[in-house]
């Protein structure tokens, strides 16, 4: 009997082959020989070798090397296995009746805040925002607080939201800016472009945003604590008492939970449930190309395609870089659910490596690496979340209050950042921090799950009842009667934006233009969806009512009402306004 056996163990594979003689005179002879031959590498991991990794930073695409890679990849293959519904977690939040100083806290404490914020990268910008209102914050990262060196791609009409709340001046904005550029594409498989202006047509450079950010913050008397993890929270009555790896403690009437998708509070809130979709990214900033003068906003050079074991459809994007005019960062995305057969993250980039030249129309030879970016974004259909426990609240992707379609939540940031720092203001104020009062600052907000249907449309069925050209048809007939309609509809929705006269328009032109795609719409993303997607469609158009009918009724009683009550309603106010897409102005 001859057994062979295969593994694989560090880039090495054996071959063990064990050879057995048959039972003669009661005696078993066997041999053993061990062959191993060392796997090629990927095309991805000969790429990334190559590179420096130096300037990494915490947050979303803030890692760069193969190492990193494959560790993202193991929480994104951990993801896809693990079963549906709750799972046991690390239990970071815990509540104990009675006031703080009943129990005491010892001598290592570092200081009593307003707000104590976990998660520098992005949270830097609401802290900024709390400090210049007079709150005493301090800010606690787990590295450093740094932007990374991949640019962030943004609109003007976002970035001056953040003169706004006092963040940064019109001077400091045009020194963060590393590129400009226009036109900007959306393009479909062959089936025509739309050109805009003014999208995403800018890059921004987060490390010089977040240092800038970072200094106005300690100017304003902020406190940080860098290098230093969250370990556990205590909430007591009066205050909640953090607990940080150093041993240090540091205690505040308020936490803010800032640590991204990931954040380990996050985790706790959810029960470790899988996430409902996902998108994932991968990408490059390369050197050498000669046509680079405009970017891509969204765009598809191909019909649902393979990758590894499943079916996806893909999507490009592409900006000008600020290093340098040959410089171009290019990404590729898809939607898909969390599933044993979903591609990895090298899948994908391997696959990049293959299309990505023809799709800009160069040479991979031709083209000087500079980096290579990566990352995963989850979905979850209740989103926002709701607090769930008194003082702690949740903020940025860890909030979920980003689109579903987008991946990064730094357009959602600047969005929301006036609205959540006078909410939180107010709350501080009045001392509203139970999780009710709390829950009301990241209230439900129809625009973002109508997004829902978007992305379930986006994504690849692994058993295809559709065409696989379906995808490009109904994005680029949506597309094509936004444009129609105007900048008014069109716009909106290229920043993330759902508003319910411009999509009850588009949806009314497609219908009339290409009804035969109807069906195709219903199975790809089944009735009990669409029933649900119908829900919050209805209340989109129930939002926009009421905040642009009853809200100016409303508004001008409010003062009289008592301190609570007067807080709930403004809270409420705005998520009629936020919920219907009404705070975007052309």
């Amino acid at each position: 009997m001859v057994v062979l056996q295969i593994q694989q163990l560090n880039g090495f594979v054996s071959y063990i082959s064990r050879s057995r003689t048959s039972r003669g005179r009661g005696r078993r002879a066997s041999t053993t020989v061990c062959v191993q031959t060392q796997v090629a590498p990927s095309r991805t991991q000969r790429i990334m070798e190559k590179l420096a990794v130096g300037g990494e930073a915490g947050g979303a695409g803030g890692a760069y090397s193969y190492n990193a890679l494959k560790r993202l990849d193991n929480i994104w293959s951990n993801i896809c296995t693990q079963p549906k519904g709750p799972q046991e977690t690390q239990q970071i939040v815990s509540r104990v009746s009675g006031l703080s100083q009943d129990y005491g806290m010892g001598n290592n404490l570092v200081g009593t805040f307003d707000i104590a914020l976990c998660g520098g990268t992005l949270g830097i910008f609401l802290a900024t925002a709390l400090c210049a209102k007079g709150l005493r914050v301090a800010v606690v990262e787990r590295n450093a607080i740094k932007g990374r060196d991949q640019e962030w791609n943004i609109s003007r009409k976002e970035m001056k939201e953040l003169t706004e709340v006092g963040v940064l001046t019109e001077e400091e904005i045009e020194d963060v800016i590393a590129a400009k550029f226009n036109p900007n594409r959306c393009g479909f498989e062959n089936l025509g472009d739309i050109w805009v202006e003014d999208i995403l047509n800018l890059g921004v450079s987060p490390a010089r945003l977040v240092e800038t950010v970072k200094r106005r913050f300690v100017s304003l008397g902020g406190v940080i604590l860098e290098d230093c993890s969250l370990s556990s929270i205590t909430i007591y009555d009066d205050l909640a008492v953090m607990q940080l790896s150093k041993g240090d403690i540091l205690s505040s009437r308020l936490v803010i939970d800032a640590m991204g998708n990931f954040s380990p509070i996050l985790k706790q809130i959810k029960g470790g449930r899988k996430p409902d979709g996902m998108c994932l990214v991968v990408g490059s900033c390369a050197h050498g190309f000669k046509e680079n003068s405009s970017s891509d906003v969204i765009y598809s050079s191909s019909s649902v395609t393979k990758v590894a074991d499943a079916n996806v459809q893909l999507f490009w994007e592409a900006f000008p870089a600020g290093s340098g005019p040959l410089d171009r960062t290019t990404y590729m995305f898809t939607y898909t659910e969390p599933q044993s057969t979903s591609p990895s993250l090298e899948d994908l980039l391997e696959e990049y490596w293959k299309l990505m030249p023809k799709y800009q129309g160069v040479s991979l030879d031709e083209l000087e690496i500079l980096r290579v970016v990566y990352g995963i974004f989850p979905t979850y259909k209740n989103s926002p979340l709701q607090a769930a426990f008194d003082r702690v609240l949740q903020f940025g992707d860890a909030s979920g209050i980003q689109s579903p379609v987008s991946f990064g939540g730094f357009g959602s940031l600047t969005r929301h950042l006036g609205r959540l720092s006078n909410g939180i203001y107010e709350a501080i104020d009045g001392d509203l921090l139970d999780s009710d009062s709390l829950s009301k600052l990241n209230p439900y907000m129809p625009n973002l799950s109508a997004s829902w249907l978007f992305q379930r449309a986006m994504s690849a069925k692994q058993k295809l009842d559709v065409s696989p050209s379906f995808t490009n048809e109904l994005l680029h007939v949506n597309f094509s009667c936004m444009q129609r309609l105007g900048d008014p509809v069109l716009r909106p929705f290229l920043q993330d934006v759902i508003q319910f006269g411009p999509l009850a328009k588009t949806l009314g032109l497609v219908m009339l233009n290409k009804p035969q795609i109807i069906p195709s719409i219903f199975r790809q993303v089944g009735i009990p969806v669409l029933l649900d997607w119908s829900v919050h469609f209805f209340m989109l158009g129930l939002y926009t009512f009421l905040s642009a009918y009853i809200d100016p009724v409303i508004r001008p009683s409010l003062e009289e009402l008592p301190l609570k009550t007067k807080f709930q309603w403004k809270r409420r106010l705005e998520a009629w306004k936020y919920g219907a897409g009404l705070d975007y102005e052309l």
